[in-house]
């Protein structure tokens, strides 16, 4: 809304102009028109500095905070686990994976040779969704195939990163890894295991291949 310097300034007048016909009354119509538009001095000082508080308060939209920004959905119902207070927090393997244990399991380790069963989710770095072998995980649609993954360590058959994030594990434990890209599906890793089942998902796991990614695991059963 537009606002006149007379709206803000009530003490200044308006200087009215008359409608008198005629150029020989030019000259005494200026003068009664400067004696009009004359305030005193002290009047124009006072209501300046009314204007100056007027222009110079803050508006209240100033006072908001800006909204932090979406770091991603990092929630996974389907492998959440309370941290085991006995359980080392973090490690990272000599290859560089870094590693938090959720769960420690039971019974005995997986090593190479193995046949392990597991379900995973799959996530960017930065905690947005790819791709889960569990049911109830955010953003996941219906219709893609879910259900838990059986391969073997030891066979080249799976990434490095998340094989080494395996090895160790003991049946019902739980880890959260940050695979770098070198050890996950960049290059010639592009088709290891574990692949998503559908184009989507696959066009997806393909499109961050270069980027780390992160797996949250559980290890199911060892056949052995």
């Amino acid at each position: 809304m537009h606002v006149g310097v007379t709206e803000l300034l009530p003490g200044i007048p308006s200087c009215p102009i008359h409608a008198t016909a005629g150029l020989h009354s030019a000259e005494s119509r200026g003068q009664q028109q400067r004696k009009e538009c004359t305030p005193g001095r002290r009047n124009i000082l006072r209501q300046a500095g009314a204007l100056i508080a007027v222009l110079s308060a803050r508006p209240a939209w100033a006072a908001k905070k800006a909204s932090p920004p979406d770091l991603g959905d990092w929630s996974s119902p389907g492998l959440a686990a309370p941290v085991d207070p006995d359980a080392p927090r973090f490690f990272k393997t000599p290859d560089g994976v870094k590693i938090q244990e959720l769960a420690l399991g039971a019974g005995r380790e997986a090593k190479p040779g193995d046949r392990v069963v597991v379900d995973y989710v799959l996530r960017r770095s930065n905690g947005y969704f790819i791709y889960a072998t569990v049911e109830g995980v955010s953003f996941q649609p219906r219709d893609v195939p879910i259900g838990p993954l059986e391969i073997s360590l030891g066979t080249g058959d799976l990434i490095p990163g998340l094989e080494e994030a395996l090895v160790g594990m003991k049946p019902g434990a739980k880890r959260r890894a940050m695979i770098p890209p070198q050890l996950g599906y960049s290059g010639p890793n592009a088709e290891l295991q574990p692949q998503p089942p559908t184009f989507a998902t696959k066009r997806q796991l393909l499109n961050h291949s270069n980027e780390a990614l992160l797996f949250e695991v559980q290890l199911l059963k060892i056949r052995g």
